[in-house]
């Protein structure tokens, strides 16, 4: 009574803040709650939630797949299907999408990595328009790339595991300490996790805030078109609130007419909407595959299809206990079918009975010795989509599925399409049990669902695309592996003739000079000659016919270049290390003497051991001087042969009648000039051609070989040294090029061999691509340590099977295994076609860090079609009368200090300004040593007396300054038969051999 008098005497306002204290005030309850249409509730770093299930998310990285041994192939299957075995009792989540290839991206870092690119040139193709053309010619090819992400069940979520989550801002201040032990244990978990999958096998990582994002955005927008570019996630975010889950699902719709075959997809793109009707297809019956032996992973069949298809497979890998009391019955239910056979009736039982009898003995073997982990069973559903602008072609691409699987596999179209489209998302519950398969860890793991073609990098050149089961762009930084990798810039372009080496190589130059490299290219032929004609490269570039030349530009001792001391300031004692270079730089020069004047003799007078010897004698004494020339070995000889050494006269007049031919005059200067390499000037790319010189049939014995092709072969081993001046004359740092044609003919001449050594060791220390073109791979295999310096490969068409072995030792692939016969299928032309073969070639392109794949050259583009005309090497007549001249006159193409030539004027386009001066500077490797370890004398056949002794035997002279190393060890003894015998095994005098020289030499006058 009294607490209602109290009421009583309150005043008005008084008791309205008591009405309003006890009613709801408006707040978060009268906001309406957000519920997503996916079964998903949030998502943090890597882990997505639902009401009953959290899986962590993993992205695999590509496995190769391709010119593999059965072997590596079959272990990589062991290892992924070990890590699916560890993951026993646990739901997984496979899928498998696509992303468009990041055009964007490419460009960006392709821009950024051009350092010091050549100037745009007023009316030709700038740089900005070469980029550009690029770009829209790689978005014309609509390539992609796969990508497999990988869920894991981490833990299912029960109604404590809920009631806990909602109420962990509660419990974080009542009970802190079960909280972190609850959050520390599911840590722990997804760790193992993490290192479970990161080994060989799978190689999977945790799935970035980007990845989550893209698997959200292609499983929630199932066969819309793939953006080119996606909102990237802010840094720092790595949760997604359940209201934050909108941003996957608003503006995406999926209807399905009642028995319709597929799903109708509605969204937007950008500001335009779009709609794509969607077939989901489910894997069926599948007969026993032979993989690797003959058959490929099974999932990789869908990247033969010309449109991306998706992937979702929903596993349960089964624990040991649950699998054996099933397998006790299937065994029991096949031994009574046998015993109804063979008991009962007295019949033979059925071979595919027999067959699981085998198979019952097996698992009972597997059961008794325990289920290991590549034994572990698992079941799942596998569904592919497939989408389409209509639904007549969704169809027609899902029947295109179905007949690149038979008649193996079959794939089955079920219906209540809406419902299996949606167990593409993450965290959505499986639509039906249906086509549920069974089978083994083993056999899942050989499905190898990350396999496809990976070679190249993302920084470089685009140069073609492979054309193997995955087709995506191959771009090629040739410089990647000197700066980064630290390894040898060497690399072999191998194919016979009409393969595409001339080709592939222009487009490398091109491409990487319009980048910033310099290059300097020696090609004997001189189709590559047309790339110094360009409108966007011909201030740059200069074009040397070194038949032409000035006499004595191909002097052996000049194009050995002098090392510079600069390029030994790191080392531990930079005037011992330069002067020691410098004595095997003169070292060099004897041996290229040596060998070039060797070549000149007819075959008949050099393979006489008395004729190297008079050689070796008459260089030695002539010294390694860069100031030398081959003129003063003939005169070192005709004095010799003054003071009694017949024979030496005998050479000496071989080699001035060699000298007498026209194309011998550049290898003897005129001493009345001056040195025409002395110039200065920056060129980017320098073409040395030799146009009109006739080489031997490649294969064919020395002594087959006529005086001019004696010559040729010497001229092509100089030039090719002259090549490799430019990169000791240029900065260490700066990225340069040498590409050398005709390779295998320097392979067979010592001083080539060096030359090869030389390039692939001093590579990468001075930043330099080398290309080596030759028909036959044997040919540099045959160079000590090239296979294990070689970084990339170029393997064209390739017929004989000899060659074939070889070329896939030099690209490192396994023998033996069937891949020589895919060297001969590259570049297939048919038979009975008379059109000119201007198709695209294939090459086999191993990138120098593990990628091998079938790639097809591509220079398509329409911004680069003058390109493409100045490499066409194909001959056709009606070219003569499409390229006119002007009437304009200009200076022909010439060598420095090259007198003009007499006759008609040459088109205005082929002026070039006069070469640059170059220095004389070469850095040679330490592994010289090797080449000159054997000079001796064992026989004392360059015995020379000594003042301070009497004999005659035993002592040679001593080399001064530059001179450390001699080339008396280089004399051919000609095998055991050093002393010609006769027929009765009587030897010949000195005399005797001197006569039958002169008689040689008589004959040839």
């Amino acid at each position: 009574m009294a607490r209602r008098d109290a009421r009583r005497d309150r005043s008005p306002l008084e008791r309205q803040r008591g009405r309003r204290r006890g009613r709801a005030l408006a707040g978060e309850s009268g906001l309406p709650k957000y519920v997503p249409e996916i079964a998903l509730r949030s998502i943090e770093g890597h882990l997505t939630r639902t009401g009953t299930q959290v899986m962590a998310w993993y992205r695999l990285s590509a496995q190769a797949w391709s010119f593999r041994s059965d072997s590596q192939r079959e272990v990589l299957i062991r290892q992924i299907a070990a890590q699916l075995g560890e993951l026993q009792g646990r739901w997984l989540h496979l899928r498998v999408t696509t992303r468009p290839y990041p055009v964007h991206m490419w460009a960006e870092s392709f821009d950024h990595n051009a350092m010091g690119r050549l100037p745009d040139v007023a009316g030709a193709l700038g740089w900005d328009g070469f980029l550009e053309g690029e770009q829209r010619h790689l978005m014309g090819l609509s390539m992609s790339d796969k990508e497999v992400f990988l869920g894991i069940e981490v833990s299912g979520r029960g109604m404590l595991d809920r009631w806990v989550e909602r109420a962990a801002p509660v419990l974080g201040k009542v009970a802190p300490a079960a909280v972190r032990a609850e959050l520390a244990a599911l840590a722990t978990e997804v760790g193992h996790l993490d290192s479970l999958v990161a080994g060989s096998g799978l190689d999977a990582v945790p799935a970035s805030a980007d990845d989550i994002a893209w698997l959200m955005h292609r499983s929630c927008s199932l066969g819309l078109p793939a953006p080119r570019t996606l909102s990237v996630v802010p840094g720092g975010v790595t949760r997604w609130e359940t209201e934050d889950l909108a941003a996957f699902t608003d503006g995406v719709e999926m209807y399905q007419e009642p028995y319709a075959p597929t799903v109708r997809v509605i969204g937007r793109l950008r500001t335009q909407t779009v709609s794509r009707n969607v077939a989901v297809l489910s894997l069926g019956l599948m007969e026993g595959l032979r993989i690797p032996e003959v058959d490929d992973p099974w999932m990789q069949h869908s990247d033969r299809l010309p449109f991306p298809v998706d992937w979702s497979a929903r596993i349960y890998v089964r624990r040991p206990e649950e699998v054996a009391g099933e397998l006790q019955r299937q065994m029991g239910k096949v031994r009574s079918q046998i015993r109804h056979y063979t008991h009962d009736h007295d019949l033979d039982p059925p071979m595919s009975l027999a067959r699981q009898a085998d198979r019952v003995l097996e698992v009972e073997d597997e059961l008794t010795t325990g289920l290991t982990q590549l034994n572990t069973r698992l079941y799942g559903w596998w569904r592919i989509a497939v989408a389409g602008k209509d639904e007549a072609e969704a169809v027609s691409r899902a029947q295109q599925v179905l007949d690149v699987y038979r008649p193996k596999v079959q794939i089955e179209h079920p219906e209540a399409q809406y419902r299996f489209a949606r167990e593409f998302i993450p965290g959505e519950p499986l639509a039906s049990t249906a086509y549920r398969r069974r089978g083994s860890v083993t056999w899942a793991a050989s499905a190898v669902p990350a396999a496809t073609a990976s070679v190249g990098d993302r920084r470089g050149i685009m140069i073609g695309e492979t054309c193997t089961a995955t087709r995506r762009p191959v771009a090629w930084d040739p410089w990647l592996a000197q700066e980064v990798r630290r390894a040898s810039g060497l690399t072999a372009v191998v194919g016979g003739l009409g393969s595409g080496k001339s080709f592939l190589t222009g487009l490398i130059v091109y491409k990487t000079l319009r980048s910033g490299a310099r290059w300097t290219v020696l090609d004997p032929s001189g189709p590559l000659a047309e790339l110094t004609r360009l409108p966007e490269l011909a201030p740059f570039s200069r074009h040397i016919n070194l038949l032409r030349a000035d006499p004595g530009i191909l002097n052996p001792y000049r194009v050995v270049a002098e090392p510079r001391a600069d390029h030994f300031a790191d080392e531990e004692d930079p005037e011992r290390a330069w002067r020691r270079e410098r004595s095997l730089a003169a070292a060099t020069r004897r041996r290229l003497v040596l060998d070039v004047l060797t070549g000149l003799l007819p075959y008949d007078v050099a393979r006489i051991p008395h004729t190297r010897i008079v050689l070796l004698r008459a260089v030695r004494e002539v010294g390694g001087a860069t100031d030398r020339h081959p003129g003063q070995v003939i005169d070192t000889l005709r004095r010799h042969a003054r003071e009694g050494e017949e024979h030496a006269g005998v050479v000496a007049d071989f080699l001035e009648e060699r000298r007498e031919l026209p194309q011998a005059a550049l290898l003897f200067p005129d001493t009345s000039r001056d040195d025409p390499w002395q110039a200065e000037r920056d060129y980017r790319l320098t073409v040395l051609t030799m146009q009109g010189m006739t080489l031997p049939r490649p294969g064919s014995p020395r002594e087959e070989w006529t005086d001019g092709e004696s010559l040729a072969v010497e001229l092509l081993n100089l030039a090719s040294w002259l090549t490799q001046r430019t990169i000791y004359d240029a900065d260490r740092n700066l990225r340069k090029g040498v590409a050398l044609d005709e390779t295998h003919f320097l392979s067979q001449v010592p001083t080539g061999k060096v030359l090869i050594d030389r390039l692939a060791r001093d590579s990468r220390k001075f930043n330099v691509r080398a290309l080596f073109a030759s028909q036959l791979a044997g040919d540099l295999l045959r160079v000590s340590g090239f296979a294990s310096l070689v970084n990339a490969v170029f393997v064209g068409r390739t017929d004989d099977e000899e060659a074939q072995g070889e070329a896939l030792r030099l690209l490192k692939v396994p023998t033996g295994v069937g891949y020589e016969q895919m060297l001969g299928t590259l570049s297939p032309r048919p038979r009975h076609d008379d059109r000119p073969d201007d198709t695209p070639r294939q090459f086999i392109f191993a990138d120098g860090h593990g990628g091998v794949e079938k790639i097809r050259i591509d220079l398509e583009a329409p911004h680069l079609e003058h390109v493409r005309e100045a490499l066409d090497t194909n001959p056709d007549a009606s070219r003569v009368n499409t390229r006119a001249v002007s009437g304009r006159t200009a200076a022909a193409v010439r060598a420095p200090d090259e007198p003009a030539p007499r006759g008609p004027a040459v088109p205005s386009h082929m002026l070039r300004s006069a070469p640059g001066r170059e220095r004389d500077h070469v850095m040679l490797g330490d592994d010289l040593d090797d080449e000159f370890a054997d000079i001796d004398d064992p026989d004392d056949l360059l015995t020379v007396n000594r003042p301070d002794t009497g004999s005659t035997r035993g002592a040679v002279n001593e080399l001064l300054d530059d001179e450390e190393l001699d080339l008396l060890g280089d004399a051919d003894s000609g095998g055991d038969d050093r002393r010609p015998t006769d027929d009765n095994g009587g030897g010949h005098s000195a005399s005797q051999g001197q006569e039958r020289v002169r008689a040689v030499g008589e004959a040839r006058r």
